[in-house]
């Protein structure tokens, strides 16, 4: 073989691993499973300040806030 063909050759080579690098696709093992927000009622925080803190007062379990006055959430 002459220099020409082995440019050639290599020349060929190179193209063809050119035109098929950019099909390659990678596949992660381990995906990142999404993460589930912690999400806490608001019912069940207990006020700042206790009782006297809230607008209405709390309800008879002394830790749920009222939300009106006639406490129709406790």
């Amino acid at each position: 073989m002459n220099i020409n063909t082995v440019l050639i050759v290599a020349l060929i080579i190179i193209l063809i691993i050119m035109l098929f690098k950019p099909h390659v696709t990678v596949v992660e093992t381990n995906p990142v499973q999404p993460v589930k927000p912690i999400v806490i009622h608001p019912s069940y925080v207990k006020p700042v300040g206790g009782c006297a803190g809230t607008q209405y007062g709390c309800c008879p379990n002394g830790v749920t806030a009222r939300m009106n006055p006639a406490g129709t959430n406790c």
